[in-house]
């Protein structure tokens, strides 16, 4: 009796955590908030312009961020008025943030409801690749791309969080572009 009730608790547990698990990789959006995966078979050399792609004809502002990153919460902070104004103004701009599997998926999901945006989760090898193809060793980092998806601007060398002003001045002058 007393195996079958063990059996029955870790049985619980067991099924109950991938309940958990799944619920919160389930977890829906925010409106303003989407979820892009790219396909798996997405080449390295490949991947940012993966990312780029959708967004041809608007400026965009990339985010390479982690859950994990305090540094990179607060930024996202900071940038949110600035985001807010773009969108009031129906500047065409477009908010990305890219981040791997060392942000966990629960928190993840936790995450991002309050971050208006495409949001991108790579696997850790997509984000590997990318990290290194780009020379990114630290984050927060951010790349802002033409609307033609040239590159106008990325601290990526330095890393951080450029600064309000920075962000501004950089967008506006690709929207005149």
């Amino acid at each position: 009796m007393k195996r079958i009730v063990l059996f029955l608790a870790v049985f619980a547990l067991i099924f109950g955590t991938a309940a958990a698990e799944k619920k919160a990789s389930a977890t829906k959006p925010s409106p303003g908030v989407k979820v892009v995966t790219l396909p798996e078979n997405t080449k390295n050399e490949d991947i940012l312009n993966a990312i780029k792609k959708p967004y041809k004809g608007t400026v965009v502002v990339i985010d390479f961020w982690a859950t994990w990153c305090g540094p990179c919460m607060a930024a996202m902070k900071s940038i949110d008025p600035i985001k807010e104004k773009y969108l009031k103004d129906k500047k065409k701009v477009s908010f990305v943030y890219v981040t791997g599997e060392t942000s966990p998926l629960a928190d993840f999901n936790k995450a991002i409801p309050s971050i208006k945006g495409y949001h991108y989760r790579l696997s850790n090898a997509q984000f590997k690749a990318l990290m290194s193809s780009l020379g990114i060793r630290g984050i927060p980092s951010y790349m802002i791309v033409n609307k033609d998806g040239s590159k106008a601007y990325d601290n990526i060398a330095q890393g951080g969080y450029p600064g309000d002003d920075i962000i501004i001045a950089e967008v506006d002058k690709a929207l005149a572009k």
